[in-house]
């Protein structure tokens, strides 16, 4: 249209529009070409929200299921308790067979060592670096000793260990989710089984020491009395005595504590050799009140060789001290 009003006629067109009628068509466009946005938008948004979020690549510990973790780590201190309870049996060990069998188990845990700490350093895993309080309360306690104490004590000390170490082994290799973890605890397992057989028999062949307290006490004297540690607290009440089923020597003693007259006691072991008589007093040496405070309730099992009274299945008085018994 024309300043004076006069119509147009689009060019390319056969038929001339007026004012009125080129605004509303322009007005039609529009919503088509919205419309037809709007349509493609929508057939696009279901592909839109089908594609995947990419995933974050994790490495090092993170790859880790919390079971492998805690095996490399417990592992790791394993072999490190090994090798230095190792070297103390050189230089405080009196029979020769506890010296060789400390210098195999030097030998073969410092292999196992650095199989684990290379692949540590392959799957950028930190593994502990010196023992924890437990072990190196072990190795205090065997820094202690020497001659036949020492080797009583340590052969114990092995055979617990390794005990623990099988079973943690063998959860791994049955249980284990990272491939190589699983096939070093599968690899190490037998040769674990060899050392727990190894020292299950030279434990008989070494003369163990009886201890202080049995030096001065009978077993049947010490039955009921008191044992305090180190830092003069009560630790509690001798309630039994463990002994070794081939050489008959003990091995434990079993405490009651807390509890009227034994009834609700909580009982707890401790090693025997760490028993010394002072006067009427018995004495555990590197052993507090705490520390026993917070150790496992004792459970005797079908293997247990006792002498004494087992929940109320008899007294000492009334056994030979000579005669082990095996409370059923």
């Amino acid at each position: 249209m024309t300043e004076n009003g006069a119509s147009v006629r689009p060019e390319g067109r056969g038929r001339t529009l007026t004012g009125n009628q080129a605004i509303a068509g322009t007005a039609a466009m529009k919503r088509h070409h919205l419309l037809a946005t709007a349509a493609l938008f929508l057939l696009s948004a279901p592909s839109l929200a089908q594609t995947p979020t990419p995933q974050k690549t994790v490495t090092g510990t993170g790859q880790l299921s919390q079971q492998d973790m805690t095996f490399a780590e417990k592992a790791a201190v394993s072999d490190m308790f090994e090798i230095q309870a190792g070297k103390l049996a050189q230089d405080h060990a009196k029979d020769t067979g506890v010296k060789q069998f400390g210098s195999h188990m030097m030998t073969d845990h410092t292999k196992t060592s650095d199989a684990m700490k290379a692949m540590a350093q392959r799957k950028s895993m930190t593994l502990p670096s010196s023992l924890d309080s437990e072990h190196r309360q072990k190795l205090d306690q065997l820094r202690g000793l020497q001659g036949d104490q020492f080797d009583s004590a340590y052969l114990q000390g092995q055979i617990d260990a390794h005990q623990t170490a099988v079973t943690l082994f063998r959860t791994q290799a049955e249980k284990g989710q990272d491939a190589d973890l699983k096939r070093f605890a599968e690899q190490t397992l037998p040769t674990l089984e060899q050392h727990l057989r190894q020292v299950r028999d030279l434990r008989p062949n070494v003369a163990s020491a009886s201890g202080a307290a049995q030096q001065s006490t009978s077993f049947e004297q010490m039955m009921g009395k008191a044992v305090y540690g180190e830092d003069g607290g009560k630790l509690g009440d001798i309630a039994d005595i463990i002994l070794d089923a081939q050489s008959g020597q003990a091995t434990q003693v079993v405490l009651d504590r807390g509890g009227i007259l034994g009834i609700g006691a909580k009982q707890v072991a401790l090693d025997y050799t760490l028993l010394n008589a002072d006067g009427d007093r018995i004495v555990a040496r590197q052993v507090t009140e705490d520390q026993v405070r917070q150790m496992a309730e004792f459970k005797y099992d079908d293997n247990t060789v006792s002498l004494g009274q087992r929940n109320g299945g008899g007294t000492a008085d009334s056994l030979d001290s000579t005669q082990p018994r095996n409370p059923q």
